[in-house]
């Protein structure tokens, strides 16, 4: 994947400390990236509808030149929030789990996970703003 060539490049050009190169690392072992292109791939559709007359080629440029560079400034800015709640050694162990068995079945599971949840989710969502609703309206609201 490019997001994993892109934080492989973070961790070489930009690299301020080892901490940097092992959340790279980790963020690239927990699939945490695939969430990424989930997203561009989902904006995608929507701007594919918006915008029908734009090649395929254009895309793929597109996430080249701005979306993938924008996720590696993304990673950029996770450091310090990462580093607020992990420390180096905690890195380290979420690395080592992540190259494990089941942390590999967990990283490779983690984006349809998260697709299957926020679906989940959302009809969550709308059938409690429906009782929600419902609840005000028998109460006169």
């Amino acid at each position: 994947m490019l997001i994993g060539f892109l934080l492989g490049s973070y961790c070489a050009k930009a690299q301020t400390s080892d901490y940097d190169k092992d959340l790279a690392k980790f963020l690239k072992l927990s699939n945490a990236t695939a969430t990424y292109d989930m997203v561009y791939d989902q904006m995608k559709a929507q701007l594919k509808m918006m915008k029908p007359g734009v090649s395929d080629s254009v895309w793929v440029n597109l996430k080249k030149e701005v979306f993938d560079k924008e996720v590696l400034e993304l990673t950029k800015q996770l450091v310090p929030v990462y580093q607020k709640h992990f420390t180096h050694e905690d890195v380290k162990e979420l690395i080592s789990f992540y190259e494990s068995p089941i942390g590999k079945k967990l990283a490779t599971k983690t984006p349809i996970l998260t697709q299957e949840a926020m679906q989940l989710g959302q009809i969550w969502g709308m059938n409690l703003m429906a009782k929600i609703n419902g609840w005000l309206g028998e109460k006169g609201y």
